[in-house]
């Protein structure tokens, strides 16, 4: 479903106008609602999820066994 499904003419136009002011205003803002709208037709889970690096998800995973490390280190000694 759109998100626009449910605005009224009036409010589709005034949105609409909106979002030409923006873009004509705010180059990076243009740039970031032009990649918006481009995963907006993709399908599937995945289409406004962030690119991940495999670096990020190794990081987090060492940060987490680290973590989860210490906090066992700690029960164990009380």
């Amino acid at each position: 479903m759109n998100p626009v499904d449910g605005l009224s003419p009036h409010e589709r136009l005034i949105l609409a106008e909106i979002e030409l002011e923006l873009r004509h205003t705010e180059a990076r803002l243009a740039n970031r609602l032009s990649a918006f709208n481009a995963r907006a037709g993709e399908d599937g889970p995945q289409r406004f999820a962030p690119q991940v690096s495999n670096w990020e998800v190794v990081a987090v995973l060492a940060m987490v066994l680290l973590i989860s490390g210490i906090m066992t280190l700690f029960v164990l000694s009380c």
